[in-house]
Formats: structure tokens, C-alpha cells, sequence
């Protein structure tokens, strides 16, 4: 094992937003800084596909907040990376009998409705059970569909209603029942909404740029470092990686909650308290995978002004026992259309985002299986006049198994007997061993958890701090 003899005043964890940024400002500041990332690439959750002459993000994919201050704006302006502003697309709804379109008082209706039931929610008093679940206040709030301008009242209209609600599942990374109703929404009071962005060229490359930028200020990036060990000194730590040991004044841990959650007990030294183990074990990673398919045409209905279809459920949910048309045919299903003017694309390019339980189903399988029932699927919906081209590329990504991310991003608070809080993720983001060893992440940040935003605003507030400490040092020696 070679070791190092260069002092680093921090060695960073993980070139995804959060280390880039950092990296960014303290190299910015005359720090000397190593960043290790285990992948050969940068970026972590922020991943590009490529293919057909497209770019498409199929990790992080939009700077949401984008006219409403979120700081990621900001760095791709400084950086010279423009941003596209999606036009205005209508997003149409198949209805559960598979085949027909909801007409547009319909769709009208369901949005309306979830949206009235999901403003019912927030901050209510007195504060529900903290066991009580997301779904059980969702679905209470939620009125049937309504026709005529009055509501319907045969069942199934109640069914529709709440398996439209079922797309909240995309965002939340995680299924209605699990989310505790108690902090339903706690973060959207400074949450960034509004604007939504796409970064010209993709996240992965906007990152790409952030570390560049940090290298020209004097960083160094090495990539296919996994780390093995991080270890406390009396004055300095040691990370371990690629055969090679590092010392630095300070750690800066961007390692993902997913990852953490299957350290080994001795990859930090000594272990991270037990009140932060509880933590890490206690919180939530949420599962959303991406399914693409791109065609040599566009086949489907209106695709030149639709923005996205909706599919609705057309079977019983979904079970381990499941074929992978069941899968898709008992799932709500969210697709964005790359074709039409919203999202433009110069190959015709459909992506869709698969919650918890498709997505947990459809990664025991192979891809191409997935991908080819997948085009099935589309055409039992769709139901075309002629026969459709087939995909001529397709990808179906995996974080939920993939070693460097186990899962998309945090999820809100879960249903708990009362452990469980927002608190969770200020807790993750408390730094340790006499402030040497920092946390930075989305998942540390507990008002942007889950987003680029709290990456971006977490490696700030790591930087900051770590330049405050390291002063300290200075004038302590």
C-alpha cells in the first residue's frame, strides 16, 4: 500500500454536486484539496445518457426553482451553461379502461382535486399520529371524479382518483403508505418551485464543468478511488483508497444515505456516533428508476404538441408474481415526451419514470425484457392504426442496485412511532470528530432533502464551514 506524504487540507468523498461544489469554493479559497470518487466518471446521481444524437438526463434532470432562486441557476450561468425552459405542453391522462383518452373536463378534474387535497394537508392542527400515512389523510381528502359538474358516485371514479394520486410516488420516492402524514409537505415552505430548467448538455456535464473549474483553481480529482477507510488522528485523518493512503486536515463525506447504510462498522474510525448510526439506519432512500425508449419515428398520439401522457392503472397491483405486462398494466406510470416542442429532442425519445413498485419489480429482469414489454405496452395504450417501429435504442437504469447509490435520493419523513422526523436530516449533516469529519449530500440538508438544490446548498455550507475550521487551526498552531 503507497502512501501519500502530500498534507491535503481536505480530501473530499464523491464527485457528485455536493463534493463539486465544494470542491469549487475551497480549492477557490487557496485550499489544497483531493477529491476520491469511486465511479470513472463524475457526477454520482447525475448521469447523461447519450444515443441517437440525444442527451438525456436519466438521474437529476431539472434545476426546479430556476426563476425562483435556486443557486444552481447561478453556477451554470457563472460557468457559461445555458438552461432550456420547457414550453408549454398540455399532459393528457389515459383512463383505466386502457384505450380511451379522459377527456380534458376529466383530467381537469383530477388535477384539481389532488392538488385541493394535497393544499388540505399541510400544517393541519391539531398534528396527525406520527404513524398515521400520507395516503390514509390523502385519500380521505380526495373526491371522486367528477362529471357534469357534479361528483360521480360509482366506486371506480373513487379508484381513479387515488391511482392518479399514486404519481406523488414518482417524486417521493416512495409509496403513499410509508410517508408519514404528520410531515407531509414540511419542506415546500422554502423548497424551490415554480420554473423548471434542463441544463443545455445535461447535469452530468454541468458537474463535469464545476470540477473542472475547481481543478484550474488547484484541486486534483481522482476517479475510480473507492474508499476502504477513513481513519481519525491526533491532527490530521487518513482516507484509504486504490491501494493508496491520503492524509488530510479535514474529510468531507458526500457519500450518498444509500451507501452508508451498508458501510462496514469499521470503514470510519473510530465508528460515527451512536445517535448518527441510529439516524442513517432510521432514514429513508427512495426508489425511481427511468425507463427510455427512443424510436427512428414518432408513432404515437399528438406527438408533436403533448408534452407527457399519464397511464392509469388498467389491473390489479402489481405483486413478485407478476408477468411484466402485469407489472405495467397495474401501475401509474408517468411519461415525458422528448418530441413534442416542450422537450425537444432530435431523435423522437419517450421517458418514463417507474415509482417503488414497478421499479422494484422490473429490475429483476433483464433490461431488454423490460424495454421490449414496455413497447408492448405502450401500443396496447396508444393502440395505433399501423404497426409501430420498434425502439431503436432503449435504457433502464438501476440506482436502486448500483453500489454507489442504493436508491434515487432521501425520501420525506417516514411513518414511525414518533422517532422519525425532518430532524433526521439535520442530523445527518452534523459534523464529528471534533468537526475533522463533515457530511454534505442532499440528504443532509432538511429543507431541499431529495433534490440538486440541497446537494448544491449542503457543499456551500460544508465549504464555508470547513474554511471557518481550518482558520481556526491556523491560528491555533
Amino acid at each position: 500500500m503507497r502512501k501519500m506524504t502530500q498534507l491535503y487540507d481536505t480530501i473530499i468523498l464523491g464527485a457528485g454536486w455536493s463534493g463539486a461544489v465544494a470542491a469549487q469554493s475551497l480549492a477557490g479559497k487557496g485550499h489544497k484539496v483531493l477529491v476520491l470518487e469511486a465511479r470513472d466518471r463524475v457526477g454520482g446521481r447525475a448521469q447523461t445518457w447519450v444515443g441517437g444524437g440525444a442527451k438525456v438526463d436519466v438521474g437529476c434532470s431539472w434545476i426546479h426553482g430556476y426563476r425562483e432562486g435556486n443557486p444552481t441557476r447561478g453556477i451554470a450561468k457563472s460557468l457559461g451553461v445555458d438552461a432550456h425552459l420547457p414550453k408549454p405542453a398540455d399532459g393528457v391522462i389515459y383512463g383505466p379502461n386502457g384505450m380511451r383518452l379522459l377527456s380534458k373536463e376529466e383530467t381537469a378534474s383530477l388535477r384539481a382535486n389532488l392538488s385541493a387535497a394535497q393544499a388540505s394537508l399541510k400544517t393541519p392542527h391539531p398534528a396527525p399520529s406520527p404513524t398515521a400515512s400520507l395516503a390514509s389523510g390523502l385519500f380521505a381528502s380526495l373526491s371522486p371524479l367528477f362529471k357534469g359538474g357534479k361528483p360521480a358516485s360509482k366506486p371506480e371514479d373513487t379508484n381513479l382518483a387515488q391511482d392518479f394520486a399514486r404519481m406523488l410516488e414518482v417524486p417521493l420516492g416512495v409509496k403513499l403508505e410509508k410517508a408519514s402524514l404528520k410531515w407531509a409537505g414540511w419542506e415546500t415552505s422554502t423548497n424551490f418551485a415554480g420554473s423548471d430548467a434542463a441544463p443545455e448538455g445535461g447535469y452530468e456535464a454541468l458537474v463535469g464543468k464545476v470540477l473542472a473549474d475547481a481543478k484550474s483553481k488547484g484541486a486534483e480529482v481522482k476517479l475510480s478511488s473507492k474508499v476502504e477507510k477513513v481513519e481519525d488522528g491526533s491532527e490530521s485523518a487518513t482516507v484509504t483508497a486504490g491501494g493508496s493512503t491520503y492524509t488530510a486536515r479535514t474529510i468531507l463525506s458526500t457519500i450518498p444515505l444509500g451507501v452508508l447504510k451498508k458501510l462496514s462498522s469499521d470503514f470510519f474510525s473510530p465508528a460515527l456516533p451512536p445517535a448518527l448510526q441510529e439516524t442513517i439506519k432510521g432514514t429513508h432512500v427512495g426508489v425511481l428508476e427511468k425507463l427510455l425508449l427512443q424510436y427512428p419515428s414518432a408513432w404515437w398520439p399528438e406527438a408533436e404538441k403533448i408534452g407527457s401522457y399519464t397511464f392509469l392503472p388498467t389491473g390489479p397491483t402489481p405483486t413478485p408474481n407478476s408477468s411484466l405486462q402485469e407489472v405495467f398494466d397495474g401501475s401509474t406510470i408517468m411519461c415525458a415526451n422528448f418530441a413534442a416542442p416542450s422537450l425537444p429532442g432530435p431523435t423522437p425519445t419517450l421517458l418514463s419514470y417507474l415509482s417503488e413498485t414497478p421499479a422494484t419489480l422490473l429490475l429483476k429482469h433483464d433490461p431488454k425484457d423490460v424495454a421490449e414489454a414496455y413497447h408492448q405496452f405502450l401500443i396496447s395504450r396508444f393502440k395505433p392504426s399501423t404497426p409501430p417501429p420498434s425502439p431503436s435504442n432503449s435504457n433502464l437504469t438501476n440506482w436502486l442496485t448500483d453500489e454507489y447509490s442504493h436508491g434515487a435520493t432521501t425520501t420525506p419523513s417516514i411513518v414511525s412511532d414518533g422517532e422519525r422526523s425532518p430532524m433526521d436530516f439535520k442530523e445527518l449533516g452534523r459534523p464529528v470528530w471534533s468537526g475533522r469529519l463533515g457530511f454534505a449530500g442532499e440528504h443532509t440538508d432538511m429543507d431541499h432533502r431529495g433534490s440538486v438544490a440541497g446537494a448544491v446548498v449542503s457543499g456551500q455550507r460544508e465549504a464555508d464551514r470547513i474554511d471557518r475550521f481550518l482558520a481556526r487551526l491556523d491560528d491555533e498552531a
